[in-house]
């Protein structure tokens, strides 16, 4: 690119590096919907629930989605959604996750490691599903973590022991 004129240059900087187009991919979509659409590629949705408008490119206005007053994703709770499928490994994306609720499902597969970079999430529900493997073991990240319901799943191995000293703030 030929910058003719310091005004040019400046201009380009302006564009480039401004606070909105941090928030935007290269294509024009926010990362944190692409991340919904990817958790939502990898469920499958009989009853069609969530119909997220993708031409609106706003999740804040998507069902069981939560936004903060700054915009970003804070909550995806579906309980009791008839969702099935696997969840995502990107859901890791979602950084500013502080709710995460999927329980009363038919999601199945291991609970993806990705979850230990949600830092921000307060409450974590995905009992009652068909989550298989052992508990990952970066749960232990989750330094906010308040509620924790990983039951009745088909989860195996032993109870990690992080539970123990780590994370003894939990509420039963």
């Amino acid at each position: 690119m030929a910058v003719s004129s310091p005004s040019t240059l400046l201009l380009f900087l302006l564009l480039v590096f401004s606070p909105s187009s941090a928030l935007l991919s290269h294509s024009g979509v926010s990362p944190e919907v692409k991340t919904l659409l990817t958790i939502k590629s990898f469920l499958e949705d009989p009853q069609g629930v969530l119909n997220w408008d993708v031409s609106s490119m706003n999740p804040c206005t998507w069902t069981f989605v939560t936004c903060s007053p700054e915009l970003f994703v804070i909550g995806l709770e579906a309980p009791g959604q008839n969702l099935s499928g696997r969840l995502s490994p990107s859901i890791g994306n979602l950084t500013n996750l502080e709710s995460l609720l999927l329980q009363t499902n038919n999601i199945t597969g291991p609970i993806p490691a990705e979850i230990g970079k949600l830092a921000k999430v307060m409450k974590l529900n995905l009992s009652r599903n068909h989550l298989y493997g052992e508990i990952p073991s970066s749960v232990p990240h989750l330094g906010r973590l308040q509620y924790l319901d990983l039951s009745y799943n088909n989860l195996s191995g032993p109870v990690p022991r992080f539970f123990a000293g780590t994370l003894n703030f939990l509420a039963a």
